[in-house]
């Protein structure tokens, strides 16, 4: 093989360059990918603990037949988990003498990203007992800036879903419990394996039941043999 001309040598470092230019671009990606999949994680993560909380009973009260948290214990737990985080009073109107109405926006700093949501409240203005004026005009302003409030920290952040009922509970089987259902399938007749299978797949099977369906499955096994 001949000498390689200074061009080709030009050329060669020239491609060389770009390789290793080429290298860092999809190194810098993935970094990058891996960096906002541990972000989403993360985030799923923390709203799904703050979801799972229980909201202790002394802070739940009861009005009209409809539960409610403490004000207090909401900002608490706001200022514990989204510390950075900005309540805004949009606009209020009175719908005639009856109620008046709060339209607020909830901003958050949630793990780096900044999020916001709007919510809107209304509650009854409260009529003197001498059929003129109002009790507290003030008050009333401060309740549905108050449940406005509350119901954008419950939807925005997950605090007190469980009183909220807001709440979802994952009952999918974990890898371990859906392996076992697969071996404890592959020793059953066809027919009954197909119905297991499609209750598996969805969903009836779950954690709530699985205990007591392995143990039907191992009942009926032991029959066959």
């Amino acid at each position: 093989m001949g000498k390689m001309s200074e061009l080709d040598l030009v050329k060669q470092d020239i491609q060389q360059i770009s390789d290793d230019i080429e290298s860092r671009e999809i190194e810098a990606l993935q970094v990058s990918k891996g960096h906002e999949i541990y972000e989403e994680t993360s985030l799923i993560v923390k709203h799904q603990n703050v979801s799972e909380a229980p909201t202790p009973q002394d802070v739940v009260k009861s009005r009209n037949g409809f539960e409610y948290v403490d004000e207090g214990y909401m900002r608490w737990r706001l200022n514990q988990h989204y510390p950075i985080w900005s309540w805004e009073v949009i606009k209020y109107e009175t719908l005639g003498d009856k109620a008046i109405v709060v339209h607020g926006r909830l901003k958050i700093m949630d793990e780096g990203i900044p999020r916001s949501f709007d919510s809107v409240a209304a509650h009854r203005i409260a009529q003197a007992r001498s059929g003129s004026g109002y009790v507290d005009l003030g008050n009333d302003l401060k309740a549905a800036n108050s449940d406005a409030f509350k119901v954008a920290v419950n939807r925005l952040c997950n605090v007190a879903d469980d009183v909220y009922r807001k709440q979802y509970i994952d009952k999918t089987l974990s890898q371990n419990q859906y392996d076992n259902m697969l071996l404890i399938m592959s020793q059953l007749d066809v027919q009954e394996a197909e119905k297991v299978d499609v209750a598996l797949q969805s969903g009836k099977i779950n954690k709530d039941n699985y205990n007591s369906v392995v143990s039907k499955l191992k009942v009926e096994e032991s029959k066959d043999e």
